[in-house]
Protein backbone atom coordinates (compact mmCIF):
# COMPACT_ATOMS: atom_id res chain seq x y z
CA UNK A 1 0.00 0.00 0.00
CA UNK A 2 3.18 2.27 -0.69
CA UNK A 3 1.70 3.69 -3.60
CA UNK A 4 -1.84 4.96 -2.23
CA UNK A 5 -2.43 8.37 -1.87
CA UNK A 6 -5.32 10.30 -1.67
CA UNK A 7 -7.52 11.81 -4.57
CA UNK A 8 -10.11 14.85 -4.77
CA UNK A 9 -12.99 14.48 -6.59
CA UNK A 10 -15.96 16.50 -7.69
CA UNK A 11 -18.81 14.83 -5.75
CA UNK A 12 -22.62 15.64 -5.20
CA UNK A 13 -24.74 13.58 -2.60
CA UNK A 14 -28.44 12.85 -3.50
CA UNK A 15 -30.70 11.15 -0.42
CA UNK A 16 -27.35 9.92 0.74
CA UNK A 17 -26.20 8.21 -2.86
CA UNK A 18 -22.87 10.02 -4.06
CA UNK A 19 -21.95 11.20 -7.86
CA UNK A 20 -18.94 11.68 -9.31
CA UNK A 21 -19.05 14.04 -12.30
CA UNK A 22 -17.10 12.27 -15.52
CA UNK A 23 -15.57 14.64 -17.58
CA UNK A 24 -15.64 14.46 -21.63
CA UNK A 25 -12.54 14.22 -24.23
CA UNK A 26 -12.25 17.95 -24.32
CA UNK A 27 -12.01 18.17 -20.14
CA UNK A 28 -15.79 19.46 -20.04
CA UNK A 29 -18.34 18.36 -17.40
CA UNK A 30 -20.17 15.06 -18.49
CA UNK A 31 -22.55 13.15 -16.80
CA UNK A 32 -22.65 12.23 -13.49
CA UNK A 33 -21.99 8.53 -12.48
CA UNK A 34 -23.42 6.84 -8.95
CA UNK A 35 -19.69 5.82 -6.91
CA UNK A 36 -20.58 2.18 -6.20
CA UNK A 37 -20.52 0.95 -2.46
CA UNK A 38 -16.73 -0.70 -3.50
CA UNK A 39 -15.11 2.28 -3.96
CA UNK A 40 -14.03 3.55 -0.14
CA UNK A 41 -14.25 7.66 -0.33
CA UNK A 42 -15.89 10.36 2.18
CA UNK A 43 -17.04 13.75 1.97
CA UNK A 44 -14.27 16.56 2.47
CA UNK A 45 -16.64 20.08 2.49
CA UNK A 46 -20.29 20.38 0.82
CA UNK A 47 -19.21 19.14 -2.94
CA UNK A 48 -15.68 17.60 -3.16
CA UNK A 49 -14.60 14.15 -1.98
CA UNK A 50 -11.69 11.95 -0.60
CA UNK A 51 -11.19 8.73 -3.26
CA UNK A 52 -8.04 7.45 -3.36
CA UNK A 53 -5.65 5.59 -6.21
CA UNK A 54 -2.95 3.27 -7.25
CA UNK A 55 -0.09 4.55 -8.86
CA UNK A 56 0.92 1.43 -11.16
CA UNK A 57 3.70 4.01 -12.86
CA UNK A 58 1.98 4.50 -15.82
CA UNK A 59 -1.15 5.86 -14.70
CA UNK A 60 -3.90 6.04 -11.51
CA UNK A 61 -6.19 3.51 -10.67
CA UNK A 62 -8.88 4.13 -8.40
CA UNK A 63 -8.79 1.68 -5.42
CA UNK A 64 -12.04 -0.51 -4.49
CA UNK A 65 -12.47 -1.82 -1.31
CA UNK A 66 -11.64 -5.02 -2.81
CA UNK A 67 -8.29 -4.67 -3.11
CA UNK A 68 -7.45 -3.51 0.10
CA UNK A 69 -5.57 -5.75 2.25
CA UNK A 70 -7.75 -8.00 4.65
CA UNK A 71 -8.56 -5.87 8.13
CA UNK A 72 -7.61 -2.52 6.48
CA UNK A 73 -10.35 -0.27 7.82
CA UNK A 74 -11.48 2.75 5.50
CA UNK A 75 -9.62 5.05 8.25
CA UNK A 76 -6.43 3.58 7.73
CA UNK A 77 -6.26 3.73 4.42
CA UNK A 78 -6.88 7.27 4.99
CA UNK A 79 -4.05 7.52 6.98
CA UNK A 80 -1.64 5.32 4.76
CA UNK A 81 -2.49 7.29 1.65
CA UNK A 82 -2.04 11.19 3.45
CA UNK A 83 1.52 9.65 4.78
CA UNK A 84 2.28 8.15 1.44
CA UNK A 85 1.15 11.88 -0.15
CA UNK A 86 3.50 13.54 2.42
CA UNK A 87 6.30 11.61 1.96
CA UNK A 88 6.40 11.05 -1.68
CA UNK A 89 5.26 14.18 -3.24
CA UNK A 90 7.44 17.53 -2.73
CA UNK A 91 5.25 20.28 -2.10
CA UNK A 92 6.48 24.01 -2.81
CA UNK A 93 4.30 26.85 -1.44
CA UNK A 94 4.86 29.81 -3.61
CA UNK A 95 3.52 33.08 -4.07
CA UNK A 96 0.70 33.59 -6.34
CA UNK A 97 -0.18 36.79 -8.76
CA UNK A 98 -2.90 38.03 -6.88
CA UNK A 99 -0.68 37.94 -3.35
CA UNK A 100 -1.92 35.22 -2.41
CA UNK A 101 -0.36 31.21 -1.67
CA UNK A 102 -0.34 28.50 -3.56
CA UNK A 103 0.77 24.50 -3.61
CA UNK A 104 2.43 23.50 -6.67
CA UNK A 105 3.80 19.88 -6.50
CA UNK A 106 3.89 18.60 -10.08
CA UNK A 107 0.14 18.80 -11.23
CA UNK A 108 -1.22 15.67 -10.16
CA UNK A 109 -1.80 16.21 -6.12
CA UNK A 110 -2.21 20.47 -5.71
CA UNK A 111 -5.58 19.39 -4.55
CA UNK A 112 -5.03 16.56 -2.30
CA UNK A 113 -2.59 18.98 -0.19
CA UNK A 114 -5.64 20.05 1.79
CA UNK A 115 -5.48 17.17 3.67
CA UNK A 116 -2.29 17.73 4.84
CA UNK A 117 -1.82 19.98 7.95
CA UNK A 118 1.64 20.11 7.34
CA UNK A 119 0.83 22.13 4.20
CA UNK A 120 -1.89 24.20 5.55
CA UNK A 121 0.32 25.10 8.42
CA UNK A 122 2.99 25.91 6.55
CA UNK A 123 0.60 28.44 4.51
CA UNK A 124 -0.71 29.76 8.11
CA UNK A 125 2.85 30.76 8.99
CA UNK A 126 3.07 32.70 5.87
CA UNK A 127 0.07 34.78 6.41
CA UNK A 128 0.20 34.63 10.72
CA UNK A 129 -2.96 33.17 10.57
CA UNK A 130 -6.29 32.02 9.29
CA UNK A 131 -6.65 31.80 5.68
CA UNK A 132 -9.02 30.97 3.35
CA UNK A 133 -8.23 27.91 0.51
CA UNK A 134 -9.92 26.18 -3.00
CA UNK A 135 -9.12 23.81 -5.00
CA UNK A 136 -10.50 24.86 -8.17
CA UNK A 137 -9.13 22.14 -10.25
CA UNK A 138 -7.03 19.13 -9.30
CA UNK A 139 -3.53 20.57 -9.99
CA UNK A 140 -4.59 23.91 -7.96
CA UNK A 141 -4.72 24.74 -4.63
CA UNK A 142 -4.80 28.57 -3.88
CA UNK A 143 -5.53 30.69 -0.77
CA UNK A 144 -6.07 34.17 0.47
CA UNK A 145 -5.37 35.39 3.77
CA UNK A 146 -8.71 36.35 5.49
CA UNK A 147 -7.55 39.87 6.54
CA UNK A 148 -7.28 40.57 2.70
CA UNK A 149 -10.30 41.47 1.10
CA UNK A 150 -8.01 42.05 -2.25
CA UNK A 151 -6.41 38.55 -2.65
CA UNK A 152 -9.94 37.12 -1.32
CA UNK A 153 -11.44 38.78 -4.45
CA UNK A 154 -8.28 37.31 -6.38
CA UNK A 155 -9.12 33.72 -5.36
CA UNK A 156 -12.61 34.37 -6.19
CA UNK A 157 -11.58 35.16 -9.89
CA UNK A 158 -9.17 32.50 -9.99
CA UNK A 159 -12.57 30.39 -9.59
CA UNK A 160 -14.07 32.35 -12.38
CA UNK A 161 -11.92 31.94 -14.27
CA UNK A 162 -11.52 28.39 -14.03
CA UNK A 163 -15.18 27.34 -14.09
CA UNK A 164 -15.71 29.40 -17.48
CA UNK A 165 -12.53 28.56 -19.22
CA UNK A 166 -11.02 25.92 -17.39
CA UNK A 167 -10.83 22.14 -17.88
CA UNK A 168 -12.28 19.33 -15.15
CA UNK A 169 -13.57 21.93 -12.61
CA UNK A 170 -13.45 20.85 -8.94
CA UNK A 171 -15.30 23.01 -7.03
CA UNK A 172 -16.18 26.41 -6.41
CA UNK A 173 -16.17 26.23 -2.60
CA UNK A 174 -13.62 28.41 -0.37
CA UNK A 175 -12.97 26.65 2.61
CA UNK A 176 -11.17 28.35 5.48
CA UNK A 177 -8.19 26.98 7.90
CA UNK A 178 -7.62 28.21 11.14
CA UNK A 179 -4.41 28.29 11.85
CA UNK A 180 -2.84 27.41 15.28
CA UNK A 181 1.00 28.26 15.76
CA UNK A 182 0.74 25.04 17.73
CA UNK A 183 0.59 22.78 14.76
CA UNK A 184 -3.31 21.95 14.76
CA UNK A 185 -6.54 23.19 13.58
Amino acid sequence: MNKVYPWIKSVTVENGTGYITVYAANGKQGKRLEISEDIPWHVFGEDVGVFYIFDTGEQFTLVQKSMLPEGVTEDELYEIACRNLWNDVEFHIQQANYGGWGVICGGNFEASSILLMNVLNTIGEQYGGDFYFAVPVRDMMVTASVDNEEQLKGLEQIIDNIFTDGECPLSKTIFKWEYNKTGGA
